[in-house]
C-alpha cells in the first residue's frame, strides 16, 4: 500500500513538472531575430505577419471601449487593459522592425491582405514619433511600390504630425492629398 501512494507521489511530481516545462517552453519563445531567420519561404513569411497582424486586432477588437464604459477611464481594469496593448504593440514593433530589415515591405503580390497590411498597421498604432519617422523610408517605398495606399501612407503621416505637434494637419484650399502627404513630408522633416 505504502508502495502505491510513493509511486502515485512520483507519478504527480513528473507530471507537474511536466507541465512546468511546458509552461516554461511557451513563456520563453524564440528571440524574434531567430524568428526572423527561420522565415524561410514566402508562406512562412506570410504566416509570420498573419499572426502580427491578428494579435494587433485581436487586442483592439476586445471589449476596450465597454471597459471604459462600465469602469471609467482611469480605473485599473483600463489601466491594465491599455498596458497590455502597449505590451503587445511593442513586441509586434520590434518584429515588424527586423522584419523590415531582413526582407523589406511584403509585396501585396505574394501574400494575403492580412500580411500586407501587418507592417503599415503595426507602425501606425505606434506613438513614438521617432520611431514611426524611422519607417518613413520602408512606408515610403511601400507606397510607391503600391503596396500600400495613398489614404493609409496619408494616414501614417497625418497621425506622426499629430503626435508631433499636437494637432491634425489641415490644409488650406481645395484638398489634394498628393499635395497634403508632400506638405506632411517637408513639415515632419523626413527625406524622400
Amino acid at each position: 500500500m505504502i508502495k502505491i501512494i510513493y509511486l502515485k507521489s512520483i507519478l504527480l511530481c513528473l507530471a507537474l513538472c511536466s507541465l512546468g516545462c511546458k509552461d516554461q517552453a511557451s513563456e520563453n519563445p524564440l528571440p524574434i531575430n531567430e524568428e526572423i531567420a527561420a522565415l524561410k519561404t514566402i508562406g512562412q513569411k506570410n504566416d509570420y505577419l498573419k499572426k502580427i497582424f491578428q494579435a494587433d486586432q485581436d487586442i483592439r477588437d476586445s471589449q476596450s471601449s465597454g471597459l471604459v464604459l462600465k469602469y471609467g477611464l482611469d480605473s485599473p481594469e483600463v489601466k491594465s487593459f491599455n498596458s497590455k496593448m502597449e505590451s503587445i504593440d511593442a513586441l509586434n514593433l520590434e518584429k515588424i522592425e527586423l522584419y523590415l530589415k531582413e526582407f523589406g515591405y511584403p509585396s501585396s503580390d505574394s501574400v494575403t491582405r492580412a500580411a500586407a497590411m501587418a507592417p503599415w498597421i503595426v507602425i501606425h498604432h505606434s506613438t513614438d514619433v521617432d520611431k514611426r519617422k524611422s519607417f518613413f523610408t520602408a512606408l515610403f517605398q511601400a507606397y510607391n511600390d503600391g503596396y500600400i495606399n495613398l489614404d493609409q501612407f496619408e494616414l501614417y503621416l497625418g497621425r506622426t504630425y499629430k503626435l508631433e505637434f499636437g494637432t491634425y494637419p489641415f490644409g488650406e484650399g481645395a484638398y489634394d492629398p498628393t499635395e497634403k502627404i508632400n506638405r506632411l513630408i517637408k513639415e515632419l522633416g523626413l527625406k524622400k
